[in-house]
């Protein structure tokens, strides 16, 4: 990992740490900001962050590359101040799962590439923070100037991950199915499942087949109602067609029309196959 100079990480949580732990890990000099204290000193503790920044703008002068690992509307309100500044940095880049937005809200600023690591967990804060959390992982970004994108490429790679060019709304678009809806589901899973559990019956047969449908109902409200307010048309189209299925599914088990969920057995083995051909290590999400 080389030619980064000194790294600045804008939010300290899950993401923010865990790529304060891989660059630390491989020399760096990194240095954090983040509006809770909490997650500062925890970071600091980690060894996620060598020191800590009273401010962004302050951030900004110091570091040569500049990561922000901010939930989106905080991720858009920063690429805002940093726009009124006159930025220095040799590389810019964010790591909010809805692009659209972010890239609109930095268009102009200089040494911006926009980005998306495919890795994750329910789990959030510097406490979740794993130095290995992208090896092996996809990592998308919107092309930008060629320059810069050399450097977000690098910067990618160095974390261990896989570089994946894509435009902004094509990524918008996919994540809704790929990620939001998942998410959606698990929620909409644990709020039909939430009073019945409360009967100890119920919950002694329950096995891992419903906690792992469950999982993602743990993620945090925080980071998610930006997701949804900047993705809502892309996710709401995706949450309408999986209802659609379902109604479909519960008209064919009320029939008995055994075949036709034959078939819809087939395509999801299918699907889980691709996948899992497509996973190079442990389950996380985006």
């Amino acid at each position: 990992m080389s030619g980064f100079g000194r790294i600045g990480i804008v939010g300290v949580g899950l993401i923010g740490a865990s790529i304060g732990l891989r660059a630390r890990g491989c020399g760096y000099d990194v240095i954090g900001f983040d509006a809770a204290p909490a997650h500062l000193a925890h970071g600091q503790r980690l060894g996620a962050i060598d020191a800590s920044a009273p401010s962004l703008l302050a951030l900004a002068k110091e570091c040569e590359t500049l990561v922000l690992a901010l939930p989106i509307e905080q991720t858009v309100a920063a690429l805002h101040e940093l726009r009124a500044c006159a930025l220095e940095a040799e590389l810019v880049i964010d790591v909010a799962s809805v692009k659209g937005p972010v890239v609109e809200a930095a268009a102009g600023l200089h040494a911006f590439v926009g980005t998306h690591p495919i890795a994750g967990s329910e789990r959030s804060g510097p406490e979740a923070a794993q130095a290995d959390l992208f090896v092996g992982r996809t990592w998308a970004y919107v092309p930008a100037v060629h320059t810069f994108d050399r450097r977000a490429i690098a910067f990618i790679e160095a974390m261990g991950a896989a570089p994946v060019p894509i435009d902004a709304a094509e990524h918008d678009r996919i994540v809704a199915a790929t990620s939001h809806l998942p998410q959606m589901l698990s929620v909409a899973l644990g709020e039909h499942l939430c009073a019945l559990l409360r009967n100890d019956s119920a919950l002694a047969l329950s096995g891992t087949g419903v906690r792992s449908m469950t999982r993602l109902g743990a993620s945090a409200w925080s980071v998610w109602r930006g997701i949804l307010a900047s993705n809502g048309p892309n996710v709401a189209q995706e949450v309408r067609l999986l209802a659609a299925i379902l109604a479909s599914v519960a008209d064919e088990i009320a029939l008995g029309d055994l075949d036709a969920l034959d078939r819809r057995f087939a395509d999801a083995a299918r699907a889980d196959a691709r996948l899992r051909a497509n996973d190079s290590g442990a389950p996380r999400v985006s």
